[in-house]
């Protein structure tokens, strides 16, 4: 009879991360110069408003928001409407045995060595685990950030849905879900990959289907209930290859894949884009560079993330189609019938791994934008004249991720939101705060662009505040007092 072993935690490793975060935070305070809070406060109904409020507390709010407290901007709040310890992607809806960043990637860190995944991965699994690896498993970059969170300790709300954002010259005034008002100065928006939009399912799908009968592969669903199922997924990314797999290892009776381009692409151009000059200064380039370049990187099929193309493969019930568009979507019986040029397939499920969709109007707290904010298709027209491509609708912004109006004086207060999310990829020249390489350069930018922001609308206060500085950096003896005749 076999007897099951309660779990013990590894002691050791938890001796381990907790002389880690000693040190973090003894470095921390070593390099203390210079983040005493600065910012005059400011008052709205009566209370202290927040100088900055960034929604979402994923790796891009996270590592924002330590970055503006290292400033001395610590009056800030971080939303998030996922309970705590899951924000982001990496344990709701992400598939992914490991992440696609390879592991010598830095900039959550802000510079400090014991910050950076290195030095927690080599504190939690030892120094042979980290030589071992060439990416860091998704499981623990979630674990990186959950220890990260506590070292920063930045004031960070969960279950917070906000539902409108309005702004006008003074500050911005979010409204959440539960009808809460909150007022700040400026805004962050750091949500993600679908921050803009909506991921999106074809509408032959929808149209066709039942909805039970159909998944994204960014959504959060149960992979379990595709058991002994067959199973069709539309896509060839590396969010295809993640859903397959998850569904060979749920224990699907089969897996096919489908792609509408004769060959598979292999090519990984994203790690090619991660140097100091493409990343400190692609934000720079002309509009016509930055378009050419989104036209090249749309046009180029990434490949998908190397251990789980391998692992579907290995599976004796997993079919690659390539050159297999779907021509028709139909429901009978009970199943999907797919047709494409290489046949017609009954399928239990489908899940369309489809990406993602920018429209600010289908957001709630972005609909105001929609009207206001000056976007790409306001600014640059393409070389064919072509003004219907979807690159369009995004965000044209300045060199600090900040929002600007369409009609001069039409919107003010829109200058007060920064967006940190997929809608900067194009304003950024490709890497925006979505991807992790974009930390190391893009945090410190965007940080000084909200720090600059704060710095100049107190400048009428400079002085003034200079002038009521009383405090002596010398300590008088009666002695010294007598001397320089300052006794009473």
């Amino acid at each position: 009879m076999n007897i099951a072993v309660p779990h013990r935690p590894d002691t050791r490793a938890e001796t381990r991360l907790a002389e880690l975060a000693r040190r973090a935070r003894s470095d921390l305070a070593m390099l203390d110069y210079a983040t005493r809070p600065w910012v005059l406060p400011r008052q709205w109904n009566g209370q202290t408003i927040p100088d900055v409020v960034i929604i979402g507390a994923g790796q891009s709010g996270l590592v924002l928001g330590h970055a503006l407290k290292r400033r001395g901007v610590g009056n800030i709040l971080l939303l998030d409407r996922n309970p705590e310890g899951y924000e982001g992607v990496w344990e709701t809806y992400a598939r992914n045995y490991e992440i696609r960043s390879p592991k010598t990637i830095t900039g959550s860190d802000l510079g400090i060595p014991s910050l950076s995944i290195q030095s927690w991965f080599v504190a939690r699994h030892g120094q042979e685990a980290w030589d071992a690896i060439d990416r860091v498993p998704r499981v623990d970059w979630m674990n990186y950030l959950r220890w990260y969170r506590d070292i920063a300790d930045l004031p960070i709300r969960n279950g917070v849905n906000v539902v409108d954002v309005d702004y006008d010259p003074d500050g911005v005034t979010l409204t959440t879900a539960e009808g809460e008002t909150i007022r700040t100065r400026y805004l962050v928006l750091a949500t993600g990959m679908e921050g803009g939009g909506d991921w999106v399912v074809p509408d032959a799908i929808r149209d066709a289907l039942p909805d039970h009968m159909y998944n994204h592969s960014c959504e959060v669903y149960d992979a379990d209930r595709l058991r002994g199922k067959d199973v069709g997924i539309l896509g060839a990314g590396a969010s295809a290859f993640d859903s397959s797999v998850a569904a060979l290892d749920a224990g699907a009776r089969r897996v096919d894949t489908f792609m509408r381009r004769a060959q598979i692409g292999l090519l990984d151009l994203v790690r090619e884009f991660e140097t100091g000059g493409y990343l400190n200064h692609s934000h720079e380039l002309s509009d016509q560079t930055k378009w050419e370049l989104g036209t090249f990187l749309t046009g180029l099929s990434q490949a998908p993330a190397e251990h789980h193309f391998n692992k579907a493969l290995s599976f004796s019930n997993f079919k690659f189609w390539n050159g297999a568009p779907w021509q028709a979507v139909a429901y009978e019986d009970g199943k999907a019938v797919i047709t494409t040029p290489r046949g017609t397939f009954r399928l239990d499920h489908v899940i369309a791994a489809t990406g993602v969709t920018v429209d600010l109007t289908i957001r709630p707290e972005l609909r105001r934008l929609a009207g206001d904010a000056l976007l790409w298709r306001d600014r640059f027209t393409p070389p064919d004249g072509d003004m219907s491509a979807g690159r369009l609708k995004l965000p044209y912004l300045d060199r600090d991720y900040r929002l600007q109006q369409r009609e001069p004086g039409a919107a003010p207060g829109i200058e007060r939101l920064f967006i940190f999310n997929a809608l900067a990829t194009l304003s950024m020249g490709g890497l925006s705060a979505v991807s992790i390489s974009g930390h190391r350069f893009g945090v410190p930018r965007i940080a000084t662009g909200i720090t600059r922001a704060l710095f100049l609308e107190q400048e009428d206060q400079l002085i003034p505040t200079l002038r009521e500085f009383d405090t002596p950096s010398i300590q008088l003896t009666p002695y010294a007092r007598a001397m320089l005749g300052m006794d009473d």
